[in-house]
C-alpha cells in the first residue's frame, strides 16, 4: 500500500520486502504452530510479539533498504505521467 500513497520507494523494492516479509511470517507461523505469538531471540534476550507486527517490520526494512541501494544504483524510473493525462 505504501506504493500507492507515495512514490519514494522503488517498486522492485516493495515487491520484495513483501516476498521476504511473507517467506518470514510463514516460517514464523510454522514455527510457533500457527499461533500468532512469536519469541523472537536477538542478542541473547527474546522477545514476545506478534509475528505479524514482525513481518510488517522486516517488509519495511527491506523496501526502505532496497529502495536506497537500487536509487544508488540508478534503477529509478522516471513517472512520465503529466496532468493532460487525466484530461478527458
Amino acid at each position: 500500500m505504501l506504493g500507492v500513497y507515495t512514490r519514494w520507494f522503488n517498486s522492485w523494492a516493495l515487491l520484495l520486502g513483501w516476498a521476504v516479509g511473507t517467506y518470514a511470517g510463514t516460517a514464523m507461523a510454522i514455527a510457533a504452530e500457527l499461533k500468532p505469538a512469536y519469541p523472537l531471540a536477538f542478542g541473547g534476550y527474546t522477545f514476545p510479539g506478534y509475528t505479524a507486527f514482525y513481518t510488517l517490520i522486516l517488509n519495511l526494512v527491506v523496501a526502505v533498504v532496497l529502495t536506497l541501494v537500487f536509487n544508488a544504483m540508478g534503477a529509478r524510473k522516471v513517472d512520465e505521467t503529466v496532468a493532460a493525462d487525466y484530461q478527458g
